[in-house]
């Protein structure tokens, strides 16, 4: 980690992570628990509802075809490949060669994490095989990620990236309408974001209620607050 990374937009990350259904539904928690403190993130708001708002309104274009949906598109398998790939990295690779300048781990990620992290559906496919080849072939004996779990993400993504002709015109658009538009909604959010750590900032943990991760309970198994706040996402 550089110290750029505390400068970046996390929540560009989050989005790649999640399926179009739980971002949306993020966004709109975070928006509703904003809400709940009346005027305080006003100015907040005024930004971020509309973005999300409109984001709801491409999801509902997108219709059956949403990343839910059992016929998983190719964005639906780049998101799912890389939180697999986050969470190798920490159960796995990374406590396998701690130190980020190991050969090892310079040789895995030769162009950084952010090479990996940042893949899209332009690139995903050679971007996942020689990371999964690198932790499993190559160097498989130090960090225990089995070969046949590599072989079937690789078959998975292939599988995806030749069903992508298979999209109508008018699918395709309709698909990179909410990319462009989550990205917006990230936006928004690291502006909310930030609206938390200036009002918290001599306690800017209390500002993690506000957003429920992934897997957040509101207990301390969590490292969350006790008071995590439920948002209401419209629907």
């Amino acid at each position: 980690m550089t110290n750029r990374t505390y400068f970046e937009n996390f929540f560009i990350a989050l989005a790649a992570s999640q399926s179009d259904d739980d971002f949306l539904a993020f966004a709109d928690a975070v928006a509703a628990n904003l809400q709940k403190e009346g005027a305080t993130y006003a100015a907040e708001l005024a930004v971020l509802l509309p973005l999300v708002a409109e984001l709801r309104a491409r999801h509902n274009q997108q219709g059956e075809r949403g990343k839910s949906t059992a016929a998983a598109g190719l964005r639906r398998v780049v998101r799912e490949f890389l939180a697999y790939a986050r969470l190798t990295n920490t159960r796995k690779v990374f406590p396998a060669f701690p130190d980020r300048r190991q050969p090892e781990r310079v040789a895995i990620f030769p162009n950084g994490m952010d090479g990996l992290y940042q893949a899209d559906t332009t690139n995903i496919l050679s971007r996942a095989t020689y990371y999964l080849d690198q932790i499993t072939v190559t160097y498989g004996a130090a960090t225990g990620v089995p070969v046949a779990e590599a072989a079937a993400w690789k078959t998975k993504i292939k599988d995806a990236v030749a069903g992508r002709t298979t999209e109508t015109g008018d699918q395709r658009k309709v698909s990179a309408a909410i990319d462009e538009q989550e990205e917006r909604v990230c936006d928004g959010l690291y502006l909310a974001y930030t609206g938390t750590q200036r009002q918290h900032y001599r306690q800017p943990e209390a500002g993690y209620a506000y957003f429920p991760f992934p897997q957040s309970t509101g207990t301390p198994d969590d490292g969350n607050l006790a008071s995590l706040p439920i948002g209401n996402p419209a629907g």
